[in-house]
């Protein structure tokens, strides 16, 4: 969607608005939100914890090894992937069809994004071969490709991607340096699980993903921004490459003042 700037100014790219999941404000979590009312002090830049520990938790049961040092927590998952891309630099890819919302935060940072085709099978997946291509033709133009962003479970085609085609497109970004991001918001909605299996990007390449998870709509109501992400267990021997990745988010949550609401915590800590 394109809009002009009331100066005259722009464009202005944005996407349109996400659909109502229609998520209903189950009675335990209206429960600790209005316990919380009074509460004037938003969470620390990061979140607070409390918030952190339940999301360790949250992705210790999912078969991630997590400490609350590995999370940091924003008001929902545009400004955390927008905290993401200007912490890691560089030009992004995406699979092609992807979730409206991802490509204005690239060209809200001045980064080159681009799209590579997804298998036949599945979207939210690039298809291994094209984004090879992709990233060698990025960097004979003078690119710096370094963040694949996808979605097993995706969004504008609700289709989960196999196992295998997560696997080669992991190890087909890994080889050439990028860090992938996943964005798992939709992974705990209901599938077809006698068909679908999912297997997260962490799961194989787990010192070169970093796990995005918006609440809002999937855990939480819509209304109740929070999102937590999940960084590579710090790994001192990689200290040059990827060590400084939480505390350089942390750094632009805290400069966009992107902090999640106080009596928001905890009614996200019992979702998770």
């Amino acid at each position: 969607m394109r809009q002009t700037a009331p100066d005259g100014r722009g464009p202005v790219y944005h996407g349109p608005p996400g659909p109502d999941p229609s998520l209903p404000v189950l009675p335990g979590l209206a429960a600790l939100l209005a316990d919380s009312a009074r509460r004037t002090d938003p969470e620390p830049p990061g979140g607070g914890p409390v918030l952190r520990e339940a999301a360790a938790g949250y992705w210790w049961r999912r078969g991630l090894r997590t400490h609350p040092e590995d999370v940091a927590a924003a008001p929902g998952a545009p400004v955390l992937l927008l905290a993401l891309l200007a912490a890691h630099g560089g030009d992004l890819l995406l699979p092609r069809p992807c979730p409206v919302w991802w490509t204005p935060q690239a060209r809200l940072l001045g980064h080159p994004a681009y799209h590579v085709p997804t298998p036949a099978e599945c979207g939210g997946v690039p298809d291994p071969y094209a984004l090879l291509e992709t990233v060698r033709r990025v960097r004979a133009e003078g690119g710096t490709p370094r963040v694949l962003l996808l979605s097993a479970v995706d969004d504008p085609t609700g289709t989960v991607a196999p196992p295998e085609s997560v696997r080669e497109a992991c190890e087909a970004a890994v080889a050439e340096g990028l860090h992938v991001i996943s964005d798992e918001t939709w992974r705990d909605t209901l599938h077809h699980p006698e068909e679908d299996v999912f297997l997260g990007p962490a799961e194989m390449c787990p010192d070169d993903v970093t796990v995005l998870v918006d609440l809002g709509g999937s855990l939480t109501p819509a209304a109740w921004p929070c999102a937590v992400a999940r960084f590579p267990p710090t790994d001192p021997s990689r200290a040059d490459r990827w060590a400084d990745r939480r505390a350089r988010v942390l750094d632009v949550l805290t400069l966009l003042g992107a902090v999640v609401p106080g009596p928001v915590a905890p009614a996200a800590a019992h979702a998770l």
